[in-house]
Formats: structure tokens, sequence, C-alpha cells
């Protein structure tokens, strides 16, 4: 019984010494996010594949090709959907916790780019074009359980956001401007990485 302890013991040693994540290491993986608000008769979905390359043992940079649908029920068979593509470029700085645990802080500057239809039975109505720009500094924990996995956990804390909603047909553009002070914790991002490299 002591025997299989020590190998055991040996094994989970070596295996957080090949978790270490550092200079070179690539991440590849990203995020997957549902939302569904009943009241609204609203869903949304974000596909967010995100990339992030080990500078030093502290520094990653990377980012995110995104898309993002979301779906407004107004009535049977009549909705709205809005289909946007995102585009993040991000830089984090990390802290070791542990031999596989670090907290970081992540800074992403987003541009979207997309537009609304919307839906009548069979009939089918160009609405507006959507273009959005995004700043923020997010903390978060990325976990490495093994030599080529990763999970990481994000909250937001600052962020910016510009949302442009521009009418063809009459050539207007609406602009919301929104800042977020304090950590967000109903949004929430999970991610799960594949390391390469380590």
């Amino acid at each position: 019984m002591k025997g299989k302890l020590l190998i055991l013991f040996v094994l989970l040693t070596v295996q957080q010494a090949y978790s270490q994540i550092g200079t070179g290491d690539v991440l590849i993986g990203g995020s997957f996010q549902y939302q569904n608000i009943e009241s609204a008769d609203f869903q949304e979905i974000r596909i967010l594949p995100n990339v992030q390359y080990f500078l030093n043992d502290n520094i990653s940079i990377g980012g995110t090709v995104g898309f993002v649908t979301s779906r407004n029920n107004l009535g049977q068979d009549v909705y709205g959907r809005t289909n946007t593509i995102l585009v993040s470029p991000e830089a984090r700085y990390h802290i070791d916790l542990g031999d596989n645990l670090k907290f970081y802080g992540a800074a992403n500057l987003g541009l979207g780019f997309g537009g609304t239809v919307g839906i009548d039975g069979n009939d089918r109505t160009d609405g507006n074009d959507i273009s959005t720009f995004d700043f923020s500094i997010n903390p978060g924990i990325l976990f490495t359980p093994g030599s080529k996995v990763g999970f990481n956990f994000e909250l937001n804390l600052i962020s910016f956001n510009r949302y442009a909603v521009s009418n063809p047909n009459t050539n207007t553009t609406t602009v919301t401007n929104r800042i977020n002070l304090g950590i967000n914790t109903f949004t929430p991002t999970f991610g799960l990485y594949y390391i390469l490299g380590n």
C-alpha cells in the first residue's frame, strides 16, 4: 500500500512539474457563453476562440476572433436576429499562485461588426448595421491541472463599450456609450485551453 501511495505521489509531482506554463508556451482554446432572458424572450450565443502566447513566464499576448448571435422573439415566426463578428487583441500579466495556478490581469481591446435582420414568416428584411468598440481590464485565474489542459475563470472589472447602430435607409447613426466599474459576478467567463509547447 505504501508503495502505491509513493508511486501516486511521484506521478502527481511529475505531472504538476510539467504543468507549469512559461516562455514560448501557447494556449489554444476559448469560451462559449449562452444567455437566455425568459421575460424578454431573448437568447444570445457567444463563441469566442482565444490564443495566448507567453513572451515570458508572466506576460502573454494573444486575442480572440469570435462570433455573437442573438435572437429577440416578437411573436410566432416573427423575430429579430443580430449577428456580430468580434476581433479582440489582448495582453495578460500573470502572477504564480502555485505550480499550476496563476492569477492574471487582462487588458482587452475589441472591435465588432455586424447587422440585424427581421424575420416574419418567410419574409426577410435587412435592418441596421452595427459596430462596437470595447476596452476592458479583467481579473482572472488560470488553472493547469495537467500538462496539456488549462481552465480559466474571468470576471469583468472595468470596461468601456461603444455601441453604434446605423440605419442605411435614413443615413442616421445612434451611439450608446457605457462604462462599467466594479466586479460583475453575473457575467463570468469560463475558458478551456489546450497547451502547446509545455
